[in-house]
């Protein structure tokens, strides 16, 4: 008699913990997400930065890739099976988009702050472009490069291609922009504890800089929420954004630091490009009446959600109910 229940206690426990996970998705990838970025930023040698050029970490890597994308994977894998995995990839690797998108991506924030970073300091942006403009092309589009593959296109694929597109099913764009904030800004907590060196006593101040950064972030997430919309779903155009966001705020910060001090490359490399995102959210906000491009079913039957309504089984094998779905 034991030896039959211990033959038969390892086929019970995996569909039971995928019932779990499928009855909970967005919660598992919560759990998953925290635990593993923080446990990476733990690690001293993931934390030093003269490991990867541009000053950046390992865990800075880390985290998006096992502890963002892999999550993801993992939840869709779990509550909707190989089907939900390759309709996740396919939103993931979308590049067939309009060139216009593209050059949105690449230069709408990049453009717009060096407009207005030459409309503040007028020649002494000039001087340094002429003295520098090859860092372009040797650590500014080679940042960006590397941003996208191992960093930032990996972010995306949790917090747009998962999280974000299923609030937005169920909440709306505007609400579902509001609501995944408050993951992504608590997702940065380790970074900020470890670039400012603060101890458990200083949380207080890492959560009061967060809640500043979160609301710089949310006008990111809705222009985010209506790229992915505008580029039919595409996350990979969505990470493309984001990175050339903070190949942006690096380069101006960094590599074309206006003569002035501290002060000045704050103001170049972190309010200008943070005030050009606002605007455009805004703009996005008003132009689009608040629907951020989004077509739900009753606009457009071609379109699907990527999370669709499912029920689940006596057993527990099988699906959700659009009630249980929730978060």
């Amino acid at each position: 008699m034991t030896a039959s229940a211990d033959i038969q206690q390892p086929v019970h426990r995996g569909p039971r913990l995928r019932r779990v996970v499928a009855l909970h998705p967005v919660a598992t990838f919560l759990l998953l997400m925290f635990s593993v970025n923080i446990a990476v930023s733990q690690v001293p040698v993931l934390t030093r930065r003269d490991i990867l050029p541009f000053d950046l970490a390992l865990y800075e890597s880390l985290g998006p890739i096992l502890g963002v994308a892999l999550p993801a994977f993992v939840v869709v894998a779990a509550a909707r099976g190989r089907e939900g995995v390759r309709e996740l990839a396919r939103r993931c690797l979308r590049w067939r988009v309009s060139l216009r998108w593209y050059l949105f991506a690449f230069l709408s924030v990049p453009a717009l702050v060096l407009l207005c970073v030459g409309v503040v300091f007028g020649r002494a942006l000039l001087v340094v472009l002429a003295n520098r403009w090859t860092d372009v092309f040797t650590t500014v589009l080679p940042q960006l490069v590397l941003l996208s593959l191992c960093f930032i296109v990996a972010e995306e694929i949790g917090f747009t291609g998962f999280l974000q597109a299923r609030w937005q099913d169920r909440f709306g764009p505007l609400k579902a922009s509001l609501l995944v904030t408050i993951p992504f800004a608590a997702y940065h907590l380790p970074v900020v504890m470890v670039d400012f060196g603060f101890r458990l006593a200083q949380l207080h101040l890492a959560l009061a800089f967060l809640g500043v950064l979160a609301v710089l972030q949310l006008f990111g997430r809705v222009v985010i929420m209506w790229l992915y919309n505008v580029t039919g779903s595409s996350v990979l155009l969505v990470g493309l954004w984001h990175a050339s966001f903070d190949a942006t705020t690096s380069a101006f910060g960094r590599t074309f630091a206006v003569p002035g001090g501290i002060r000045n490359a704050e103001l170049a490399g972190f309010w200008m490009p943070s005030a050009v995102v606002v605007v455009l959210a805004v703009l996005v906000v008003v132009l689009t009446r608040g629907r951020l491009a989004f077509r739900t079913e009753a606009t457009s039957g071609r379109r699907q959600p990527p999370f669709p309504a499912q029920k689940v089984s006596v057993e527990g094998s099988s699906q959700l109910t659009a009630k249980e779905r929730a978060l």
